[in-house]
């Protein structure tokens, strides 16, 4: 109880009577009417510059954390012995395990997934046996995918090149996917002996100035938890046990927005390649720019070259907070940001989480819960499962993937209709900005309660079917109605036969 007064005092900083002689932003908040409306216009402004910020790397709408860092993260919540992630936990390793041996050894998905060869899979579905009919499942839709997919060509023409230009580079081999041991690949990045910070705290301000020269919008600093790394896992390495390599001290993790309207026209029209590719890149320069200081390195990096679970690092490290959907939730573009890392042996001042009150946010909200195509988040009031030992909210993995490779392009990848739908998800405009710093500060919850009225009342959301697919019953709804450079209709020779369900009518 001491240390969740503690957490409340140090986070909010304000009490009820200091909060409401704010005059500014008591009033702001206590207008619901005006600022519902105002943001409302705000929301459908088409620029999507406003999202990145004006000035380098989006730093004018970055967010003061200082007052609300805490010792420990609101949404780590132990509730259970802690474990470390299983191999088979990824989803990536699942899905490419069974892809290979359905190509390499004709095997084929059926109703028992104890035939299933590889036996870390099996080990995963072990755990969770009511998953696997969702996973049987994608496989199926999948089938139907490839078989339609070509019929609605002209329509996603331009949304195909756009994630396809961006996919092409995300595959180039920069930065290089490890091939040896961690003890030898990663020190190729060294150049020569290392060069002496006059302090660990130093080297963070200096580290966070060149991930945001590198085209960062957030970055953070956290020591290494060794909670968050998977068992059994190496790249580079076939057989790995649970070791992990005594250079991994410190983890500089950043990341970057989505394109802003692509991904509120998910998920036909958006990609999360664009910002892959940009952290991936960003990995890679972090990493070689230690280097050349004489310090080892190993990149963490999308789609799937990771030894350890991004999100609970971000949160250490105070990006943000854990979400309804278990995306990570920040408040300068809510969960609209693609995570990166790199793992080094240099010495760093660790940055504190922080207590933004965003957990009591989505207790209220759910609208991500409810616009889920794939009912895949819990609707709960409250976390209502432990998952290695944490408190969280539940969360399905397969049947998201089911309907995540589902998408009217040529790979299928990617849904990202929680992310769109977020009151958090907002442009760098004066409404989002009032709600970014008041929110925290408000121990009334007039501010949480009036954006969720203004998103409720005044913005259109498409039923969750109508996300899918015509083959699957849908209309290829999306949150937003695509911007206009990736509406072929504009560009292209081609018969719109098609009406677009979404929000932005006007564009």
């Amino acid at each position: 109880m001491v240390d969740k007064k503690h957490s409340e005092e140090a986070a909010a900083s304000l009490s009820r009577r200091n909060f409401l002689k704010m005059g500014g932003i008591a009033a702001a908040t206590a207008t619901v009417g005006a600022a519902a409306g105002a943001g409302f216009v705000a929301g459908r402004d088409p620029d999507a510059n406003v999202g990145w910020g004006r000035t380098e790397a989006g730093k004018d709408m970055y967010f003061n954390r200082e007052p609300f860092r805490v010792d420990k993260a609101p949404c780590l919540n132990i509730a259970g012995p802690i474990e470390r992630p299983e191999w088979g936990d990824f989803l990536f390793n699942r899905v490419m395990s069974m892809g290979g041996s359905m190509h390499k050894d004709g095997w084929k998905p059926n109703k028992d997934w104890q035939q299933i060869p590889d036996p870390r899979v099996r080990e995963y579905y072990s755990r969770y046996p009511e998953r696997w009919p969702e996973m049987l499942l994608s496989f199926r839709e999948k089938v139907k995918h490839d078989a339609n997919l070509e019929k609605h060509r002209d329509r996603f023409a331009l949304a195909w090149a756009y994630s396809g230009a961006f996919g092409t580079g995300l595959h180039s081999n920069f930065p290089p996917v490890p091939t040896a041991h961690p003890d030898e690949d990663d020190f190729k990045w060294v150049k020569r002996e290392p060069m002496e910070f006059q302090s660990p705290a130093h080297a963070s301000k200096l580290v966070k100035q060149m991930a945001n020269k590198f085209g960062m919008s957030l970055v953070g600093v956290t020591k290494l938890d060794p909670s968050f790394v998977f068992k059994n896992m190496m790249r580079g390495m076939p057989d790995w046990g649970e070791e992990i390599p005594k250079h991994w001290k410190n983890v500089i993790i950043f990341g970057v927005p989505m394109n802003w309207d692509p991904m509120y026209a998910a998920i036909g029209y958006s990609t999360s390649f664009d910002a892959y590719y940009r952290v991936k890149q960003a990995s890679g320069l972090m990493a070689a720019w230690l280097g050349e200081l004489g310090y080892a390195a190993r990149p963490q990096f999308p789609g799937a070259d990771y030894e350890a679970m991004m999100v609970p690092l971000a949160i250490q490290a105070g990006l943000g907070e854990a979400t309804r959907n278990g995306i990570l939730m920040t408040p300068e573009v809510g969960p609209n940001i693609r995570l990166a890392a790199v793992f080094t042996n240099l010495d760093l001042e660790a940055d504190k989480p922080v207590d933004l009150h965003m957990g009591h946010f989505c207790e209220s909200c759910k609208i991500c819960a409810d616009s889920c195509p794939s009912g895949s988040i819990s609707k709960a009031d409250k976390p209502d499962t432990v998952v290695r030992g944490y408190k969280k909210y539940g969360f399905n993995q397969d049947s998201c993937w089911r309907f995540w490779q589902q998408g009217p392009s040529e790979t299928g990848l990617g849904c990202r209709v929680c992310i769109a739908v977020c009151p958090y998800t907002r442009k760098n405009n004066w409404i989002h900005a009032l709600v970014k710093e008041s929110d925290p500060r408000d121990p009334t919850g007039l501010t949480r309660n009036a954006l969720l009225a203004m998103q409720h009342n005044f913005f259109y959301y498409p039923d969750a079917e109508n996300y899918h697919a015509e083959w699957s019953g849908g209309n290829f709804a999306s949150y937003h109605q695509p911007p206009e450079w990736l509406r072929s209709e504009n560009y292209l020779k081609v018969e719109k036969t098609w009406e677009y369900d979404g929000n932005w009518e006007g564009i």
